[in-house]
């Protein structure tokens, strides 16, 4: 084995192992009610506003997954991490990895933080903006007409650059 085969072997952490059983907590990253029902074990989770917070186990995790990866390429759901009470260290990112659906979560941003977003400049919109999935995008966009709405977004050159990073119309007071 070269020297560069060790050290590339050496360098990379080993995948934590996390059982079935374990309980995850998972947020609702959805503007409006979010329900999955497991078609295994008939329960049904429902998360009325965005930010609400269910307790499913890894198993229900990997049902969604292998039912409609939707949830997760959409980043409806969010991985908070493992339940306070559990033996398990895993945290989010390695949930993440250990479902194999860490590339949807890649860049990004939480939707109960997107009020930071009014403070972006039209750089960083456009940038950030780029990097979004089409369920953040939407997401997004619910937020902005909100933000617009209540006066915490009331720049037009920041509401033209959201707009024209998404593609969109946002609802303008006048």
């Amino acid at each position: 084995m070269s020297e560069e085969t060790k050290t590339t072997t050496k360098s990379q952490p080993k995948p934590i192992k996390i059982e079935d059983g374990v309980s995850i907590k998972v947020k609702s990253g959805f503007y409006g009610v979010l329900c999955y029902k497991n078609p295994r074990s008939q329960e049904t989770f429902v998360w009325e506003h965005i930010g609400d917070v269910q307790f499913m186990s890894m198993s229900d995790l990997k049902t969604i997954k292998a039912q409609d990866v939707g949830y997760f390429k959409n980043q409806w759901l969010v991985i908070v991490g493992v339940a306070e009470d559990s033996d398990c260290k895993a945290k989010p990112a390695d949930i993440y990895k250990a479902l194999a659906i860490d590339i949807y979560y890649k860049n990004f941003i939480d939707p109960t933080t997107f009020d930071e977003a009014c403070s972006w400049t039209e750089a960083e919109i456009a940038e950030k903006v780029a990097t979004l999935s089409d369920g953040a995008r939407q997401n997004l966009v619910v937020a902005l007409n909100g933000f617009i709405k209540d006066g915490t977004l009331d720049s037009r050159k920041k509401i033209k650059a959201f707009e024209k990073a998404l593609d969109c119309e946002l609802q303008v007071n006048d």
